[in-house]
């Protein structure tokens, strides 16, 4: 499970708005981020603004320079790619989020309306 804690924030950032925070928080100029995960300045750039996703090695070559977890990096790329995919279905979204958290056993997330399994069914 992810050691991020978002309760503190009302969203936690984009991965392109997360990965340049790293990148400027490190003083590391675009090329050397970029030459370290093995893609042009231009990729790069756009995966910042949040126009591309990077791949699944490219990932791992980031959380690698970076010294990140990169299950968790992976994770962020996910979600990433999950909400551009999905972006103009966002009711639908959020239901195959609940569908994924009920599989993976995880109960504190509540429908709108609805009781979390296990609460309220007595």
């Amino acid at each position: 499970m992810s050691s991020t804690n978002y309760a503190k924030r009302s969203q936690p950032p984009r991965f392109g708005e997360w990965l340049r925070q790293l990148r400027v928080a490190k003083e590391v100029p675009l090329r050397t981020v970029a030459a370290a995960a093995d893609m042009d300045q231009a990729h790069l750039s756009k995966i910042e603004l949040g126009q591309r996703v990077p791949t699944e090695e490219q990932t791992a070559r980031l959380a690698k320079f970076f010294g990140l977890n990169e299950t968790e990096t992976q994770a962020r790329r996910i979600a990433e790619k999950f909400r551009q995919e999905f972006q103009d279905s966002p009711k639908a979204a959020r239901e195959a989020i609940y569908i994924l958290a009920e599989s993976a056993g995880i109960y504190g997330a509540e429908k709108a309306g609805k009781p979390a399994a296990g609460k309220g069914s007595r």
